[in-house]
């Protein structure tokens, strides 16, 4: 998955220090660059996984991307410092940066139910996941990879719009990163299950993933 090879790359380019940069601009780069690494690799084993009848397994890594859209949403808002983020201890990850903490500051971007049919599906230990094991539900794979594609483009959206405050990193984003805009907005273009979810529910195109998901584990017999 090239665009997943990308963000690793960008990421890495966004964590080299600049001795220019203040100390709070440098962690701040720094945190975006690595949380763009993680989602890189956490897409690129997803991808490989759904691709690959290891359904299950991707759709727990799923969740971690979901989580990482979260907070590269609440940086680029400024509603919370990625810098605070990268020097925060549990303690404070827990009371400030937390999935449930997010959702409740996202002016209902992100929903609990959502949330939770990702845990569900992958990210917890839960009986309904069990439709996803052994490779038997190719259709809700194919699901799970437009999902994946979908919340991997909102994140790096948001990525981008954050690094327009930093020239340095909006110059490597913008660089480097071309070919990720260019590819993630052709893949739109052509897949019907994405043209779907747009017609069904344009402000929200994920959220029919998250439907039909929750229709195929409910009729599904494990």
């Amino acid at each position: 998955m090239q665009t997943a090879r990308d963000f690793i790359e960008v990421g890495t380019l966004m964590s080299r220090p600049v001795e220019s940069d203040q100390m709070s601009v440098r962690n701040a780069i720094h945190a975006v660059g690595l949380l763009l690494q993680m989602v890189g690799e956490l897409a690129f084993a997803a991808g490989r996984m759904l691709s690959d009848r290891e359904y299950y397994a991707g759709a727990a890594l799923l969740r971690q991307v979901v989580e990482i859209e979260y907070l590269t949403w609440t940086f680029q808002v400024n509603s919370r410092s990625p810098a605070e983020w990268l020097e925060s201890t549990h303690e404070e990850r827990m009371k400030d940066f937390s999935p449930a903490q997010l959702r409740r500051t996202s002016k209902g971007r992100f929903l609990s139910k959502d949330y939770r049919d990702h845990c569900e599906q992958g990210g917890h230990p839960v009986a309904r996941g069990g439709i996803l094991l052994g490779g038997r539900n190719a259709p809700a794979a194919q699901v799970l990879l437009a999902d994946l594609l979908v919340h991997c483009w909102r994140t790096w959206d948001q990525v981008v719009r954050w690094s327009a405050e930093f020239p340095r990193t909006s110059a490597a984003v913008v660089d480097h990163g071309s070919q990720i805009s260019w590819r993630l907005d052709n893949w739109s273009k052509q897949d019907p299950l994405y043209a779907l979810m747009v017609a069904t529910r344009p402000e929200n195109p994920g959220a029919l993933g998250a439907l039909v998901l929750r229709e195929l584990m409910r009729t599904t017999v494990v």
